[in-house]
C-alpha cells in the first residue's frame, strides 16, 4: 500500500508548477511531471487523479503563498482607509507578478474547455472574495464602509485592480509596467474604490443648519 506524505505532495506541486508555467496547461504532460519527479505515474495519480486536479492544486498554492500576507495585513489594520490602499497596492503588484501572469493566461486560454477556470474559481477566487467579504463586512458594522453586497465590493476591488496596465500586461501589449505606474494604478483604485464604499459621515457629526438652530 502506497503511503501518502505531505513532503511528497508539496514536491509534486513545486515540480508541477515549474512545467505549467514552462509549457502552458495545455502541452504539460503527466508523465513529463513524473519523469522530473523521478517516479512512476502511479505515484503521481496515487496524489492527484487528474491533470486537472494538480494544475488546481498548483493555483491553490501559488494563490496562499501570495495572498496570505496581504490579508492578514488588511485583517490587522485599524485604519480601514490605509489598509485597503495598502491592500490595492499589494493586489497590483501580484497581479503584475510574473506567476500570476502565467496561470491567468493559462486560465483564459483553457477555462473553458477543461474545467480548470472554474476549478480555479472555486478553490481560489471564492477564498479570496471571502476574505475581503469578511473584512468589509466587519467595516462595514463599525460603520467606516456603507452597507453593501461584501461580495460585489470584492470584486470591484479586483477589477479596479485589474484595469488599465495590468490589462495590457495580462494581453501582451506591453512587457513591463514601472514601479511609478503600479504605485500610481493601485492608488486609482483604491481611490475610486473609496469614494463608492466609504459610508457617509453620521448625522451626528455633520454641523447643524441655521434653520435647524
Amino acid at each position: 500500500m502506497r503511503v501518502k506524505t505531505e513532503e511528497k505532495r508539496h514536491a509534486i506541486i513545486e515540480i508541477a508548477a515549474v512545467v505549467f508555467r514552462a509549457k502552458g496547461f495545455a502541452a504539460a504532460s503527466m508523465a513529463e511531471i513524473s519523469a522530473r519527479l523521478g517516479g512512476s505515474k502511479g505515484t503521481l495519480y496515487n496524489y492527484f487523479t487528474s491533470k486537472e486536479e494538480l494544475f488546481a492544486a498548483v493555483v491553490v498554492e501559488l494563490g496562499q503563498q501570495l495572498t496570505g500576507p496581504m490579508f492578514d495585513e488588511l485583517e490587522q489594520s485599524k485604519d480601514a482607509q490605509t489598509a485597503i490602499r495598502l491592500f490595492a497596492l499589494r493586489l497590483v503588484r501580484l497581479l503584475a507578478s510574473a506567476e500570476a501572469l502565467d496561470f491567468r493566461r493559462m486560465l483564459i486560454a483553457e477555462g473553458a474547455r477543461c474545467g480548470i477556470g472554474k476549478l480555479a474559481y472555486d478553490t481560489v477566487k471564492k477564498d479570496y472574495r471571502g476574505k475581503f467579504a469578511s473584512f468589509y463586512r466587519a467595516q462595514a458594522s463599525a460603520g467606516v464602509l456603507r452597507e453593501a453586497d461584501p461580495q460585489r465590493a470584492a470584486m470591484h476591488i479586483e477589477g479596479l485592480c485589474s484595469a488599465g496596465p495590468i490589462e495590457h500586461l495580462l494581453e501582451g501589449v506591453i512587457d513591463h509596467i514601472p514601479a511609478d505606474e503600479l504605485a500610481a494604478t493601485a492608488e486609482s483604485a483604491a481611490d475610486v474604490f473609496l469614494r463608492a464604499y466609504l459610508a457617509d459621515e453620521p448625522r451626528a457629526r455633520r454641523p447643524r443648519s441655521r434653520r435647524a438652530r
